[in-house]
């Protein structure tokens, strides 16, 4: 969030598991009478959100996600990789097949600090 909102501050960023669009984690039920303010919650939310301030993102961006992650949702990396993408930031993307969020495999935690090194070596030196 704070490389989203004040990019110029930060020369890069390393984004572990992020959780970057609030709004879709407001649960939305038929079954259940909507709140008074939830308009006023998806709006908080959503400016709560890395993805609501990307216009002024530059800097390059290291994303890190475990595909069976279960404290965040995979898909918040796909998203936000897609949306880089598409405003064309600069980023990278690490994906670590079937582990979770607190890295069960000891080898995947070493793969993660060594890819944070070389991509800030890459843009720090």
């Amino acid at each position: 969030m704070a490389l989203a909102k004040d990019s110029k501050l930060f020369a890069v960023g390393v984004d572990i598991h992020g959780v970057h669009n609030m709004d879709g984690r407001i649960p939305v039920s038929p079954n259940f009478e909507r709140a008074k303010d939830e308009d006023q919650a998806r709006e908080l939310a959503w400016l709560s959100s890395p993805v609501a301030h990307l216009e002024g993102l530059i800097s390059p961006i290291l994303l890190i996600h475990a595909t069976d992650d279960r404290n965040v949702d995979f898909s918040q990396s796909l998203d936000f990789a897609r949306r880089l993408q598409k405003g064309g930031i600069p980023f990278e993307q690490l994906v670590i097949p079937d582990d979770t969020h607190h890295w069960m495999k000891f080898s995947n935690l070493l793969k993660v600090h060594q890819a944070t090194v070389e991509f800030l070596e890459r843009h720090l030196k």
